[in-house]
């Protein structure tokens, strides 16, 4: 069995269920009391749609996760619960990326994890996709390159759209060409068309005024929702400070072609107005010198994320969340639209999609 003869579904197609890691303390104090309820939210709605795998960090932890649930009438069908210790709680980045190939047998796919170019520690959480494969009993596939799932983005037929900022540095593959990394796409993900779009180094957000630990992903700025259409992060206002990025990023989706030589077609998903900030003891960039005073996060309505007949879309209380919900009603017709209060999650660097990942539809060997 290679990993050539298997392809990353796009997030639109039939899936079995979806991941998380359950936050807890050994993160910091307060971390699991300020997101649980979020949590619990997103159990409530991803229930119905498929199995949804809690990954928990002990007994203990997973024994309260079921009496929350059944406190609050959520319930266990449907759940699954994984002991599976992590280090923090961004599935999506240090996770498996999930494949299948024309039989509809299921792999993962591991991506060495730094956490986010060694800005934070991450020994358990790269321990995080090999231990699913094997509770699976499915194909694991190593590919040797530092990544992150949530600079993946596919549409399904051939293209892959990524930053350059969150996987060809120095922080996380030295000395690596993108040539090779393209290699590595196309062979364990069943791609032949890359879209490199710029990103920004975490280490600019003082000058862009956009703070994101992670190099900025792809889905933070720019997702396919259909095989031929783009959504990106967008601003009007020039004189906003996240506009030159925003500019650059869209410059370069101009220029993009698909697997089939055509352009996407591009539409512009607008950002929250004057931004969301932070004021926690988070953000500013790991090991990036901690400014005292609130920062604005990477809050934005790309970080939506799609699970069979519904789409979870992250809001904050904005006055453009309705313009950005009615946009991606519009395009997601026949699919139930479902508003996330992501204002706390946004705090600490990410939305629903990053705190998620989907398993499609496929054979597994078993679960224990």
């Amino acid at each position: 069995m290679s990993e050539m003869s298997f392809r990353m579904p796009a997030e639109w197609e039939r899936q079995s269920g979806v991941w998380l890691q359950w936050p807890s303390e050994n993160k910091w104090p307060g971390y699991q009391q300020k997101l649980e309820s979020l949590w619990l939210s997103m159990v409530e709605i991803l229930k119905n749609q498929g199995i949804v795998h809690i990954c928990a960090l002990d007994e203990k932890l997973r024994d309260h996760i079921e009496y929350q649930l059944r406190f609050y009438g959520i319930g266990l069908d449907n759940i699954q619960f994984h002991i599976i210790p992590s280090n923090d709680l961004w599935i999506r980045d240090n996770g498996p990326t999930f494949v299948v190939d024309q039989g509809k047998k299921l792999a993962v796919v591991k991506w060495k994890f730094n956490g986010w170019g060694n800005r934070y520690p991450c020994d358990l959480d790269d321990l995080v996709p090999s231990l699913i494969a094997n509770k699976l009993g499915i194909p694991l596939f190593s590919t040797g390159i530092v990544g992150e799932g949530g600079n993946i983005e596919v549409n399904g037929r051939g293209s892959l759209m990524a930053t350059q900022s969150a996987i060809i540095n120095d922080n996380r593959n030295p000395g690596i060409s993108q040539e090779r990394i393209e290699e590595v796409f196309k062979a364990n993900l069943g791609v032949r068309n890359i879209i490199w779009l710029p990103g920004m180094e975490t280490e600019n957000f003082e000058e862009v005024g956009w703070s994101d630990d992670t190099d900025t992903h792809i889905d933070t700025i720019a997702r396919f929702v259909n095989p031929e259409t783009i959504v990106y992060s967008w601003v009007d206002d020039e004189s906003d400070p996240v506009y030159p990025m925003l500019k650059r990023n869209f410059e370069a989706l101009r220029e993009a072609v698909l697997e089939d030589g055509k352009n996407p077609e591009l539409i512009p998903l607008p950002i929250p107005k004057d931004g969301y900030y932070s004021t926690s003891q988070i953000g500013g960039g790991g090991n990036i010198t901690k400014v005292e005073r609130a920062l604005r996060t990477d809050a934005s309505y790309t970080n939506f994320l799609i699970v069979n007949d519904i789409v979870l879309v992250p809001v904050y209380g904005n006055v453009k969340d309705d313009d950005a919900v009615g946009i991606l009603s519009d395009l997601f017709q026949g699919r139930q639209i479902v508003k996330v209060n992501s204002g706390a999650i946004a705090e600490n660097g990410g939305e629903i999609h990053c705190v998620t990942q989907q398993q499609p539809e496929g054979d597994i060997g078993y679960v224990h």
